[in-house]
C-alpha cells in the first residue's frame, strides 16, 4: 500500500506544480495585459550603425548598448575599454561609433527617441 501512496502522491505533486502553456495575449481581449519590451532587441537606424552591428555585436547583444544611456566621456572610456580587449578601429571609425552611440544612446532627456524595429523603449 505504500508504495501506491507515494506514487499518488507525486502524480499530486506533478499536477499540483504543472501550468498549462499560456496562450499568447491577444490585445482585442478585454483585459489583457500587453508585454513591453523595455529595451529593443536590435540597433537603432543611423550613420554607425554598420559599425557597431560589425564591432559591438560580436560579443554583446544589442540589448545592452540599448539600455546604455552614457555621455560623450562614458562612450569615450567604454570604446577605448573595448578597442583595448580587441576590438580595434581606426581613428575615423572610433569617431564615427562614438558619435551614433551618443547620438542614439547619450544622457536620457525628457522623451526617448524613436524606438527601431523589434522593440519599444519606455520613456523615463
Amino acid at each position: 500500500m505504500a508504495p501506491a501512496l507515494v506514487g499518488f502522491a507525486l502524480a499530486g505533486l506533478a499536477l499540483a506544480s504543472s501550468h498549462p502553456p499560456r496562450a499568447p495575449d491577444n490585445p482585442h481581449t478585454p483585459g489583457a495585459a500587453r508585454r513591453q519590451v523595455a529595451y529593443p532587441a536590435t540597433l537603432a537606424p543611423g550613420e554607425g550603425r554598420v559599425l557597431a552591428e560589425q564591432h559591438c555585436l560580436i560579443c554583446h547583444s544589442a540589448m545592452l548598448i540599448t539600455q546604455q544611456h552614457k555621455d560623450s566621456t562614458g562612450w569615450e572610456k567604454t570604446l577605448a575599454l573595448m578597442e583595448k580587449w580587441s576590438a580595434p578601429l581606426d581613428s575615423a571609425g572610433h569617431r564615427n561609433l562614438r558619435a551614433y552611440l551618443l547620438r542614439r544612446y547619450g544622457p536620457r532627456s525628457g522623451h526617448a527617441p524613436d524606438a527601431p524595429p523589434g522593440g519599444v523603449q519606455r520613456t523615463p
